[in-house]
C-alpha cells in the first residue's frame, strides 16, 4: 500500500529543488526587508542603551555651573539649595599646553561623586605631581612617563599649578568628553581642546572651585528620552535667572570688596599726602633757617674781614697779639659754622629729593588708584553659565542626533523596502498556488484531505518567511548597527556598541513574511480546493488578448511591427503583472535615486557653505575691558602675522536659542559687525530664494536658514537668544539668509544697543588668512591666544570639521542603502521576469514550435519587461525626487542644512544600475528558456 505522507513529502521536497531559484529569490527579498528594517528600527535604540549604560557607568552629571572667577560658600550653598538639586561636587578645571605636542589639554580635578573617571589602565592620580590622561593618548604615552605642562609660551610652568612635570599613573574615559578631539573651547594653544587629563584637587595651585556638576531628583525615563531632556531642560530654564541674579550679587560683592581694598589704599594714600605735606613744611621752614644762618654766616664772615684790616693797621704789640689771637677763634668758629651749613644745606638737598620722589610715587598711586577706579565701575559680564548636558557636552548632543538620524531613516525606507518585497512576494506566492492548481486536483484525486493538499504552500511559505526572517534578522541585529555606529562614532569617544535581539521587531518581521508567503498561497489553493476535482484536473485556458486603446488610433497602430503589436498586446492582457513590475521598479529606483542624491546633497554641505557664504578663517576673541596696552598689543600680534589678508572688528558672543517645538537648545553665534560695507568679504548674508545679497537694518537682526526652519520663523517674527548669564533676550526677524552650516544671528550696532540696552563694546577680530591651510590657522590661532588679553580663537574649520564627522557617518549608511537597494532591484526584476517566463511556458515554446529563433523568443519577454522596467524608472524619478527632498529635510544634523537638489548623475547612476540588472536577468532567462522542453510544455493536462 502506498504511503501517501511519504509521498507527500517527496513532492514537497521535489517542490523545493524544482523552484529554487523562486525560492532563493523569496527569501533574499524578505532578508533585505527585514534586514532593513530590523536594523534601522533597533541601531537608535541600541546607542541610546548603549549611551545610558556608559553614563551610569559614570555617574554623569545632568548639569554643570561654570565660573571664570570661581564659587564662593555662598554660590556654593546657593547652587545646593536649588530646586530639584539631589546632588553637587565642586571641582577645579585648568588648561594647560603639552610642551611635547602642542596639545591643549584640560585638567580636571578628580571627582568622586559626580561625572567620575573610569580606569581603562592603571589608576587615578593620588600625589600632586601624578596625571590620569585621556584613553586616547595611550598610543602616545605609557604609564610611567612623565609629561610637562607648560603656558601659551611654550616654556614657562602653566599658570594655575603646582608642578610642570607630571608622572602618568593610568588612562581614562570620561562621559563629560565623547569627542575624541575638539572638547570644546580654550584660550590656549590654538583656541581648541584636544585632549583632558586628571589631577588632584592638590596639584592646582588656586584651590578654589570654578566648575559645580549637579544632578537632579525629579527626572524621569532614560537619556535622550522626551521625558527626561525636556525636564532637564525646564530645571535649568527655571533656574537661569536665579543664577544670572546670583552672579550680579557677587559681582556686586566683587565690586564692593575692590572698592573697600581700593577705599583702605586711597586712605593709605592720603595719610601719605599728609606726611609729606607735613615734610614739605619742615623743608620750608628749614630752608628759611637756612637762610638765616647763610645770613648771619656771611655777616660773620664780613666782621671778620673788617676786623683783618684793623689787625693790619695796628702796631706790633701786645694789643695786636690778643686780637689776633681772638680773629685766630673766630675764624675757626666761622669755619665750623660753614661747614655745619653746608651739612644741613646737603641734608635738605636730599630731603627735598625724597619728598619729591614721595610726590611722584603718590601721583603714580593716584593714577593707578584712579585707573583702577574707572576699572571696578566698569566691571561686567560676570556669569555663572549653566547648561545642561547637550549643551556643555557636546559629544552627548552628537551622539544623540546620530540616534535620531536613524530613526529618521527607519521610519521610512524600511517601509518602502518592505512594501516592494511584500508587493512582490504576494505576486510570487499566489502565481505559485495558481500554477499548482492541477497538482491540487491530482492530489485531491488521489484521497488527500483538503489540508494534505496545503502543506506544499504552508511548509514552501514558512520556510522561506522564517529563512528569510532569520537571515535579515542576523545581519539586521548585528552587522547593520555596527556598521552605522562605527562610522558614527569614528570621532566619539564611546564603548562598543550593545545590540541585543530586538524580539520585537524580529516578531514583526517574520509576521509580514508569513503574511506575504503563506496567507496568498494558502488563500489561493484555497479557493482552488473550492472546485470540483475534476474541474481541477483540467487547466484553466490562456487569458484571452482584447483590443487596446493604441488600436483605436489607427495611423500609429498600422505603422507597428507584428512584434510590437503583440508586446503592447501583451502587456495589457496581463495587467496585474504589468502593474506589479512597475510599482517594483518604481520602488527600487526611488531608494536608488534617494540613495545617490543623499549622498551628493550631503557632500555639497561644506561646499555651498565655505565657497559661497564663510569666507573668514578666524574670529579672534579678547577681553574688551583689558588694558589698554593689552589691546594694543593684540592688536600688533594681528599685524605682525604675514599671512593676514584682511581684518575687521566685530562683537562675538555665543549664545543659544530654543526654537519652537525643539526640546534642546541651539547654539548661536551672534555677531555685530563694526563696518557693513566690508562685511561680505568674511560672510556673504543673501537671501536664500533669489541670493540678493542683505542688508542689515535698524529694526531687526539677520537669522539663518535652518535656524528659521526649526522654529518656523518667518520675516517678521521674533526669536528668543539667551547669552551666557541666562538672560534672554527678545529679537524681530527682518531677514532670512542662506547657510548650509552652523546657525548665525547678524546685526547692526543700532539695533544690538536697542535690544541690550548698551553700546555695543567690539570684543573680536574676524581674520581673512591667505593662506587658509589648517595648519596656518592653527599657528595664526596660536599667536593670539598668546596675547594677555586673548579669550578664545574660534575657527571657521572647527565646524567644518564636526560636520564632516557627522557626514561621514550619513555616507556610510547611505553606501548600505544603495547597496541594499541595489540587490532589492536586481531580485525584484529576476523574480517578476522568473514568473512571467514560467507562467508562459507554453507560449514560448509554441513560438519556438513556429519557427522563433532562440533571441527573438528571448526577446518575445524581454520587450516586455524592458518596456515595463522603463516606465517604473521614469515613475520612480518622481518618488526619488519626493522622497530624497522629504529625508534631507529631516536627516541632516540640526546645524546643517543639505542642497535640496537632485543632480542628473544621480538619476543616471540610478538607471543605468536597473537597465543593468534587467540586462543580467534577461541573459538569465535566456538560459531557462533555451532550456525549454517543447513537447512537454505543450503537452496538455487534459
Amino acid at each position: 500500500m502506498i504511503d501517501l505522507h511519504k509521498t507527500l513529502r517527496k513532492n514537497i521536497i521535489r517542490e523545493f529543488k524544482s523552484s529554487f531559484p523562486r525560492f532563493i529569490s523569496i527569501t533574499i527579498l524578505l532578508a533585505l526587508g527585514a534586514f532593513v528594517l530590523i536594523g534601522l528600527k533597533v541601531t537608535g535604540s541600541d546607542m541610546r542603551t548603549t549611551g545610558n549604560q556608559y553614563f551610569s557607568q559614570h555617574k554623569m552629571a545632568d548639569a554643570q555651573v561654570t565660573s571664570a572667577v570661581g564659587f564662593n560658600q555662598k554660590d556654593r550653598n546657593y547652587i545646593d539649595q536649588m530646586d530639584h538639586v539631589k546632588q553637587s561636587e565642586f571641582s577645579i578645571y585648568q588648561d594647560a599646553l603639552m610642551s611635547d605636542s602642542h596639545k591643549t589639554i584640560r585638567l580636571n580635578e578628580k571627582t568622586s561623586k559626580l561625572s567620575m573617571y573610569k580606569v581603562i589602565q592603571g589608576r587615578l592620580p593620588q600625589k600632586t605631581n601624578e596625571i590620569a590622561l585621556s584613553k586616547y593618548e595611550k598610543g602616545n604615552y605609557k604609564v610611567g612617563q612623565h609629561i610637562k605642562l607648560v603656558g601659551n609660551d611654550g616654556k614657562k610652568q602653566a599658570a594655575g599649578l603646582k608642578h610642570s612635570s607630571y608622572k602618568i599613573v593610568g588612562f581614562v574615559t570620561s562621559s563629560d568628553y565623547m569627542q575624541k578631539n575638539d572638547l570644546g573651547v580654550s584660550n590656549k594653544g590654538k583656541g581648541q581642546i584636544d585632549t583632558f587629563g586628571v589631577l588632584t584637587k592638590s596639584s592646582f595651585s588656586n584651590q578654589t572651585p570654578n566648575v559645580a556638576k549637579i544632578s537632579y531628583d525629579n527626572l524621569q525615563g532614560k537619556s535622550y528620552s522626551k521625558q527626561f531632556e525636556k525636564q532637564l531642560n525646564k530645571n535649568v530654564d527655571q533656574a537661569a535667572p536665579g543664577m544670572a541674579k546670583r552672579a550680579d550679587q557677587r559681582q556686586a560683592e566683587i565690586k564692593q570688596n575692590k572698592r573697600d581694598q581700593l577705599k583702605s589704599a586711597q586712605a593709605a594714600l592720603d595719610k601719605q599726602k599728609e606726611n609729606v605735606q607735613e615734610k614739605k613744611s619742615q623743608l620750608t621752614q628749614a630752608k628759611a633757617q637756612l637762610e638765616q644762618n647763610q645770613a648771619k654766616l656771611q655777616q660773620a664772615q664780613g666782621q671778620l674781614a673788617d676786623s683783618k684790616t684793623q689787625l693790619a693797621q695796628l702796631p706790633a704789640g701786645a694789643q695786636k697779639d690778643a686780637l689776633s689771637q681772638q680773629q685766630q677763634a673766630k675764624m675757626q668758629q666761622i669755619y665750623t659754622q660753614e661747614a655745619q651749613l653746608r651739612s644741613r644745606q646737603r641734608q635738605w638737598q636730599q630731603n627735598s629729593q625724597d619728598l619729591q620722589d614721595a610726590q611722584k610715587r603718590i601721583s603714580a598711586s593716584d593714577k593707578k588708584l584712579a585707573e583702577q577706579n574707572k576699572k571696578i565701575n566698569q566691571l561686567s559680564g560676570l556669569t555663572y553659565q549653566l547648561q545642561a548636558r547637550n549643551d556643555y557636552n557636546q559629544g552627548y548632543n552628537q551622539f544623540g542626533e546620530a540616534a535620531e538620524r536613524i530613526d529618521v531613516l527607519s521610519n521610512t525606507f524600511p517601509l518602502i523596502f518592505f512594501a516592494v518585497a511584500i508587493l512582490v512576494t504576494l505576486t510570487t506566492m499566489s502565481r505559485m498556488a495558481e500554477e499548482k492548481r492541477t497538482d491540487i486536483g491530482a492530489m485531491r484525486a488521489l484521497g488527500y484531505t483538503k489540508f494534505d493538499t496545503m502543506k506544499l504552500f504552508l511548509t514552501y511559505g514558512t520556510s522561506t518567511a522564517v529563512l528569510g526572517t532569520a537571515i535579515g534578522a542576523y545581519l539586521g541585529t548585528w552587522l547593520l548597527p555596527d556598521r552605522i555606529y562605527v562610522a558614527y562614532a569614528a570621532n566619539l569617544a564611546v564603548p562598543d556598541l550593545k545590540t541585543p535581539p530586538s524580539w520585537l521587531w524580529i516578531g514583526i518581521s517574520l509576521l509580514f513574511a508569513l503574511l506575504c508567503t503563506v496567507v496568498p498561497s494558502v488563500y489561493a489553493a484555497w479557493r482552488s480546493l473550492q472546485e470540483q476535482t475534476a474541474d481541477l484536473l483540467v487547466e484553466k485556458p490562456p487569458k484571452t488578448g482584447s483590443k487596446v486603446l493604441l488600436e483605436k488610433i489607427p495611423f500609429i497602430w498600422k505603422k507597428m511591427s507584428f512584434n510590437q503589436k503583440v508586446t503592447i498586446r501583451n502587456l495589457f492582457r496581463y495587467k496585474s503583472r504589468m502593474f506589479m513590475t512597475i510599482i517594483g521598479i518604481f520602488g527600487c529606483t526611488t531608494l536608488l535615486i534617494t540613495g545617490f542624491g543623499m549622498r551628493d546633497s550631503i557632500n555639497g554641505i561644506i561646499d555651498n557653505q565655505y565657497q559661497k557664504i564663510t569666507h573668514y578663517d578666524v574670529i579672534g576673541v579678547y577681553d574688551p575691558s583689558a588694558s589698554q596696552q593689552q589691546k594694543d598689543d593684540y592688536q600688533k600680534q594681528i599685524d605682525n602675522i604675514d599671512t593676514v589678508k584682511r581684518q575687521d572688528n566685530i562683537y562675538y558672543e555665543s549664545a543659544t536659542a530654543k526654537p519652537k517645538g525643539l526640546i534642546n537648545n541651539q547654539q548661536v553665534s551672534m555677531i555685530v559687525p563694526q563696518h557693513q560695507k566690508g562685511f561680505s568679504d568674511f560672510i556673504t548674508l543673501r537671501n536664500s530664494d533669489n541670493h540678493k545679497k542683505l542688508k542689515l537694518k535698524n529694526n531687526g537682526a539677520v537669522i539663518t536658514q535652518k535656524l528659521a526652519k526649526l522654529g518656523d520663523y518667518q520675516v517678521g517674527d521674533h526669536i528668543s537668544l539667551k547669552d551666557n548669564a541666562g538672560r534672554t533676550h527678545r529679537i524681530k526677524i527682518s531677514a532670512i539668509a542662506e547657510m548650509y552650516a552652523g546657525h548665525d544671528v547678524v546685526l547692526n550696532s543700532n539695533y544690538y544697543q536697542k535690544v541690550f540696552g548698551k553700546k555695543v563694546e567690539y570684543n573680536a577680530k574676524m581674520l581673512n588668512l591667505k593662506d587658509r591651510s589648517s595648519g596656518n590657522i592653527d599657528w595664526a590661532s596660536r599667536q593670539l591666544n598668546k596675547q594677555d588679553a586673548a579669550v578664545t580663537a574660534v575657527q571657521s574649520n572647527q565646524a567644518k570639521t564636526r560636520i564632516n564627522t557627522v557626514l561621514d557617518g550619513l555616507n556610510s549608511i547611505v553606501l548600505i542603502i544603495v547597496l541594499a537597494s541595489s540587490a532589492l532591484s536586481f531580485v525584484v526584476l529576476f523574480t517578476l521576469t522568473n514568473i512571467n517566463v514560467s507562467e508562459r511556458i507554453r507560449e514560448l515554446a509554441t513560438l519556438r514550435v513556429l519557427g522563433f529563433y532562440q533571441r527573438e523568443t528571448v526577446m518575445y519577454v524581454y520587450r516586455e519587461t524592458s518596456i515595463l522596467t522603463v516606465l517604473g524608472i521614469l515613475v520612480g524619478f518622481g518618488g526619488g525626487y519626493y522622497l530624497h527632498h522629504f529625508i534631507m529635510k529631516t536627516l541632516p544634523p540640526n546645524n546643517a542644512m543639505a542642497d535640496m537638489t537632485l543632480h542628473w548623475s544621480n538619476l543616471g547612476l540610478s538607471t543605468g544600475l536597473t537597465l543593468l540588472f534587467s540586462l543580467i536577468v534577461m541573459v538569465v532567462m535566456a538560459r531557462k528558456i533555451s532550456k525549454i522542453d517543447m513537447l512537454e510544455a505543450l503537452n496538455s493536462a487534459d
